[in-house]
């Protein structure tokens, strides 16, 4: 096994390896581009708002006509039409006229301002107003979200519905995205047995077949298959040679074991490393790289990065976490997560030669802050601390016992 790289350096490989491995870009149409992320950066096809429109139910007015008006001394405005969201008035407001407007609707021709419907009465086909108001008040501007031209999303962005309702006013309707990656997961190992039957002597349940695809899915990516092999070399080098989609996950076998046969079956495939080992608890024998492909991929790639996980299913998601979806997420152009952090609720035991990826839940500190309680049953078999976690504290290889209070990264679970 390769002198395990720092934590820090094996994320950087591979991001980079996604990044060296990306998805073909396709048009996507808005309405179904959530959670994909634009290849170009994109601009506004027009002016958000499109017009001069009142932000509230009232009477459109020209400021001017209100200059000293008050409750006992208002000023009365004739009523000339109204504007409705969707149906623009047909007259302008001249000197000493008001007409009625809701909210949306577009600003008349001669008004620049609006008076709310509860500072003004209306009697005899008059309004009799009890405020002064400046132009502009209660006025949606033209552009003033957005300007026709405005990059509104970046390249690298993932679309979320808060950049899809921007880019829905903005008038975008369709845009270029890469295609989500596609995976299969390699589930190995003598002793797993998917499903609920009743298990033969020393057999244990197929989890990472269900958790690991899980993750990736939450995380956007597409898993065609699940393919399950024993403890044998020929096997193993038959399924990752198969394997279909632009990334390979795999659970168990990864180790140095007479009966670990991940690494001897990639290096017969021509696999490159990238990573052969990192100093972190737990996942230390993670392995990331990448195999040729028979056949080149739809954009010309050549290279399908692999990932393989150690078996232990808590070990298998927080290391999957990661770096599988980092480096897929990658793939399909997203930018790198800005780094989160919070402070650690309780002294915690660290590994001054490793970093440590633990199983932990964040919750308001009361001051405004983030504190992380690290969870009980942080061993690699253990699946209880997975269900109730909701995040990952990476404690850093720098002391021994950290103390409460101290500022971690931390990594959402599901990571996406």
């Amino acid at each position: 096994m390769a002198d395990p790289l720092s934590l820090a350096d094996a994320r950087a490989a591979a991001v980079a390896l996604g990044a060296a491995a990306r998805t073909p870009v396709r048009e996507v149409a808005l309405a179904d581009a959530a959670d994909h992320v634009p290849a170009h950066d994109v601009r506004a096809a027009g002016d958000h708002p499109r017009f001069d429109a009142s932000a509230m139910d009232g009477y459109a007015v020209r400021a001017a006509d209100t200059t000293g008006a008050a409750p006992a001394d208002p000023a009365v405005l004739r009523l000339v039409d109204e504007a409705r969201a969707g149906h623009p008035a047909d007259v302008a407001v001249a000197p000493g006229t008001a007409l009625r407007i809701s909210t949306g609707a577009a600003l008349p021709a001669g008004a620049d301002a609006v008076v709310r419907a509860e500072d003004a009465t209306e009697r005899d086909d008059a309004v009799h107003v009890g405020v002064a108001v400046a132009p502009g008040h209660d006025v949606r501007a033209t552009g003033e979200d957005v300007a026709r031209g405005d990059v509104v999303v970046r390249a690298g962005e993932t679309l979320h519905p808060g950049r899809l309702a921007l880019l829905a006013g903005a008038g975008v309707d369709a845009l270029h995205c890469r295609r989500s990656p596609t995976a299969t997961v390699v589930v190995t190992g003598d002793e797993v047995a998917p499903g609920a039957a009743e298990l033969a002597a020393g057999a244990v349940r197929d989890v990472n077949g269900v958790a690991i695809p899980a993750l990736l899915r939450a995380a956007g990516i597409e898993v065609l298959d699940v393919v399950r092999v024993g403890d044998d070399r020929a096997a193993t080098m038959a399924a990752f040679a198969a394997a279909r989609g632009d990334l390979v996950v795999s659970c168990g076998g990864v180790s140095v074991g007479r009966h670990d046969h991940v690494r001897a079956a990639l290096e017969r495939l021509g696999g490159q490393e990238h990573v052969g080992a990192v100093a972190l608890q737990p996942g230390k024998p993670t392995w990331i790289g990448a195999l040729p492909r028979r056949a080149a991929a739809e954009d010309g790639a050549v290279l399908r990065p692999v990932v393989a996980l150690v078996g232990n299913p808590g070990a298998a998601l927080v290391t999957a976490a990661l770096f599988a979806v980092p480096l897929a997420r990658a793939m399909a152009g997203a930018a790198p997560a800005p780094v989160a952090t919070a402070r650690l609720a309780e002294e915690t035991r660290g590994d001054g030669r490793r970093a440590r990826a633990l199983r932990a839940v964040l919750a308001d500190d009361g001051d405004g802050g983030r504190r992380v309680h690290v969870l009980p049953g942080q061993q690699a078999h253990r699946l209880a601390s997975l269900a109730a976690a909701d995040v990952l504290a990476v404690l850093p290889p720098s002391a021994d016992v950290l103390p409460a209070g101290t500022p971690v990264e931390i990594v959402r679970l599901p990571a996406g």
